[in-house]
């Protein structure tokens, strides 16, 4: 499988010298995870612009990511002088945010098509805010293309903190969902000074029609950078 802004490696259990296989703006946009936890930068460090060096545990997945900061680099303002650059840059985060987005749905689809012919299906929604606290607000949808019911939900944290995730559903014919749309009543998805937690789902709307659409919006935060919301969803 090729991507655009992800490479994946296999831990051996001694120091590995990794090829970065993607252009970047700044390596601070730039972040390794081991089996899914983002690694502090002093556990890794650069060989030279395209190679990092690490150790990490034998079989550990390893995945080397680009996360573009979706703040403007660059802010072009009325009789400001244009030059290569800006507009260099302008153009390629604009290109780099594309991409990622699409590697995040591309990598979304090959596991939905991998547990396609099992009764439980994991809906996966991750939240990076790329090494600074996930803002609060509206983060993102998932658009559900089959019918099922929500059979477990839960909620892991790259760092310890809090966090309060509300989940909005309604028909792509009235999206976006809005608050008005949550189906967690009063249980939202909540982590408190941890780094997961699984949700108490008794009083949710828990049916999915196919064509449905989810939205995760962050109630309150602290801490926590990167987040992966899980729902199991038993087809049918």
């Amino acid at each position: 499988m090729s991507y655009r802004s992800k490479v994946f490696y296999t831990g051996t259990g001694s120091e590995q010298n990794l090829s970065v296989t993607f252009p970047y703006l700044d390596i601070t946009h730039v972040h390794v995870y081991h089996d899914d936890v983002l690694q502090e930068d002093n556990t890794w460090s650069w060989l030279n612009s395209s190679t990092i060096t690490l150790t990490s545990g034998a079989g550990a997945a390893i995945e080397i990511r680009r996360t573009t900061p979706l703040d403007p680099l660059v802010t072009f303002t009325n009789a400001s002088l244009l030059n290569q650059d800006d507009q260099n840059m302008a153009a390629l985060q604009a290109i780099y945010l594309i991409e990622e987005g699409a590697d995040f749905g591309y990598l979304l689809s090959e596991e939905v098509t991998n547990v396609q012919t099992q009764t439980d299906v994991a809906v996966v929604f991750v939240i990076d805010a790329g090494g600074v606290v996930i803002s609060t607000g509206l983060r993102g949808c998932l658009y559900i293309p089959f019918d099922g019911t929500i059979v477990s939900a839960n909620v892991l944290a790259d760092v310890s903190g809090d966090i309060i995730v509300d989940i909005w559903k309604d028909v792509l014919a009235n999206y976006p969902p809005t608050d008005a749309d949550s189906i967690c009543a009063a249980a939202p998805l909540t982590i408190s000074g941890a780094t997961k937690a699984t949700g108490v789902i008794t009083t949710w709307n828990k049916t999915i029609t196919a064509g449905d659409v989810l939205s995760f919006n962050i109630d309150s935060i602290t801490s926590i950078t990167r987040v992966t919301i899980t729902l199991v969803v038993r087809k049918g």
